[in-house]
């Protein structure tokens, strides 16, 4: 038995390395010659008549078309050779990664894809991965000329096979030839029109053949077409016992830049989402189920949010999504939320705006932060203020909001700077802010450059000038890592930081740091607080709701009867935007980066949401009157103003 699989693993590196020089052999001529008439056409172009440029351009696409030919038989070939290892495989997220490889050199495309529920199979990665992105890119093809395109990816499961099926609204093709069309080199369509080689979908039929499975096809003209790939049911039993074990628990989807370039803010998330957990789960879960907490690392990339979270809710099938901390990532996520109708609680500080029936914000937003800072300010050090922001979405939207406060204020905006994530360089934006006569200076710097920004600003001798801020100690720690005084004299005003001085917020803390000492967690932020806070007002919803179906905790989260009181003080949810009732205390740092508390607000609460809704809808009431039908969309001070 060792010797045959000796021999079968002997035969697969002999098949794999010949078939590899076969095609780099058949490769590298063609690629020269490409090459050739490129080098041609860029130096003579201007010389040759037309006629010549479009032989030159047809020689290339010939090359072109002779390399995927090549590459598409080695792929043909190694289907049937390949020693097979069985892993289980996501197909959800699979074909949502196949359909984004195909369709990323596609950018002029709009192809809307609907993914229904997919039962994990058990097979080969790469062989799968090739079956779907063969079928897929056949849809993509011969969805061209189709006005709203769109591919739909389904399954059947009956009692001996499991099926996997891909309906597009294309071209699709005359059944009477249908016999044919799994034939190596079989083409229905023109190849004017539409390229191809004709092996694609022999392929497929190859790979499923390996797995005990076949592959069918319908299709009518002008209709589109159906290919539906079905396996044994065996493909799916180790899947199928898994999610069984899955659905003792209640599930909740981490999202998070826990490698990314922001890495350091989901530091005390991380903490207070493991630590909530355990004690939740301690104290007997959730209606007699424990949490489940499933991570997935965004690394700070859009793409990354908006995948992780198609896997936990569409895949993963999770209760709850949370996370993750850049805008752009939790914008990415709440369309994933809403599109699949999965609960989302945004507990990072944002800057306001989200209208959404299945997303709920917890932490601070300006409304809450900015106003009564500012209030404070203005009387006590002169009306004119300079504004600056990072340039993506939280600065910029948070900085109009502060532009909106300073003018309802009878303040003056004297200037206003978007600060780039690669700016080493401070000293002209520094320069303008003294030469406008700055009274305040409004910060929202977000990126790691800030701590250039704050000791320059402390070089040029600026510390008098107050600098409010919803950042530093709300989110971020510079009055620990830089030497003092260069933090002194800034305000930031937050529902809770670690040196908040209440009974409720010391309690929070010693429990905390009885688990995370300094070195894991320098500091505990708002975000510690709102991610805590969070996880205990989903308890209290489903708990109301007595299930963790969706509806009926969004229906129990707009009574306004869900409150927790926390280390913050008490945060209830609000109905009409799906966003906080919250106290928000002003602090100052001092020269020696001290903290002090100056003064303290009970229950802030937006009404902004609300506003918009009643102004673009005609709508009283907000999201709680509209319910399902509520809007998916976010609301900016740019885009959206108050109506006097």
């Amino acid at each position: 038995m060792e010797l045959q699989i000796d021999d079968l693993e002997r035969i697969k590196r002999d098949m794999e390395a010949y078939t590899y020089t076969v095609s780099h052999e058949l490769k590298t001529p063609i690629r020269e010659i490409s090459l050739y008439a490129e080098f041609v056409e860029e130096n003579n172009g201007d010389r040759l008549m037309s006629e010549s440029l479009e032989d030159i351009r047809s020689i290339r696409k010939t090359c072109n078309d002779m390399i995927e030919l090549i590459q598409n038989m080695v792929a043909y070939s190694k289907s049937g050779f390949k020693i097979i290892e069985k892993k289980r495989i996501n197909m959800h997220l699979l074909v949502y990664q196949c359909f984004e490889e195909i369709t990323k050199a596609l950018p002029e495309r709009k192809i809307e894809l609907e993914i229904l529920e997919l039962p994990e199979m058990t097979g080969d990665l790469l062989l799968i991965k090739q079956l779907i992105f063969n079928i897929l890119s056949n849809s993509v093809k011969f969805t061209r000329e189709t006005k709203n395109a769109k591919i739909t990816v389904f399954s059947n499961v009956d009692q001996d096979t499991v099926e996997y099926g891909f309906r597009d609204n294309g071209i699709g093709f005359d059944m009477k030839y249908s016999s044919k069309i799994f034939e190596v080199f079989q083409r229905l369509h023109n190849e004017s029109e539409y390229e191809g080689n004709g092996i694609g979908l022999a392929t497929v039929q190859k790979i499923a053949n390996r797995f005990g499975g076949r592959v069918e096809i319908e299709g009518k003209v002008n209709e589109g077409c159906v290919v539906r790939v079905k396996f044994p049911i065996s493909v799916l039993s180790a899947s199928e016992e898994h999610a069984q074990d899955e659905n003792d628990y209640i599930k909740i989807g981490i999202i998070g830049d826990f490698t990314g370039d922001n890495a350091s803010y989901e530091v005390g998330k991380l903490a207070a989402y493991k630590l909530t957990a355990k004690e939740i789960n301690d104290k007997g879960g959730i209606n007699g189920k424990q949490i489940q907490l499933l991570f997935q690392d965004d690394r700070s990339e859009i793409a990354q949010a908006k995948e992780a979270a198609i896997l936990l809710a569409t895949v993963k099938k999770v209760d709850l999504l949370m996370g993750s901390t850049l805008s752009t990532s939790r914008e990415a996520i709440r369309e994933i939320a809403d599109r699949n109708k999965t609960l989302y609680i945004d507990n990072q500080q944002a800057e306001g705006g989200v209208a959404s029936h299945y997303t709920f914000c917890v932490s601070a937003i300006p409304e809450q932060q900015i106003y009564k800072m500012m209030e404070y300010l203005i009387p006590r050090y002169g009306k004119r203020c300079y504004v600056i922001a990072a340039d993506y979405n939280y600065g910029i939207l948070t900085g109009e909001w502060g532009k909106h406060f300073i003018n309802k204020l009878g303040g003056k905006v004297v200037g206003c700077e978007y600060i780039d994530k690669d700016r080493s360089d401070f000293t002209d934006i520094i320069d303008n802010i003294v030469d406008m006569g700055t009274d305040i200076l409004f910060s929202v710097c977000v990126f790691q450059n800030s701590d250039i920004f704050y000791r320059q600003w402390h070089e040029r001798g600026l510390n008098h000038i107050p600098m409010a801020t919803t950042m530093v100690c709300a989110e971020t720690n510079q009055h620990l890592t830089l030497e003092p005084p260069a933090m002194e004299n800034v305000y930031v005003m937050a529902s809770f930081i670690e040196d908040l001085d209440t009974p409720a917020a010391k309690a929070f803390v010693k429990k905390f740091r009885g688990v995370y000492n300094r070195e894991e967690l320098p500091y505990m932020s708002m975000e510690t607080e709102s991610t805590y806070t969070g996880m205990y007002l989903y308890k209290k919803a489903v708990e109301m709701a007595g299930t963790t179906e969706a509806e009926a905790v969004i229906r129990a989260f707009d009574s306004g009867g869900v409150f927790f009181d926390g280390p913050g003080g008490r945060v209830t949810i609000r109905g009409e935007d799906h966003q906080t009732i919250r106290d928000s205390v002003l602090f100052r740092i001092d020269k020696r980066h001290h903290i002090k508390e100056i003064l303290k607000e009970k229950e802030i609460r937006s009404d902004y949401v609300e506003k918009m809704i009643e102004q673009t809808n005609g709508v009283k009431g907000g999201l709680k009157t509209l319910g399902i039908n509520a809007p998916n969309t976010h609301y900016n001070l740019i885009l959206n103003k108050y109506k006097n």
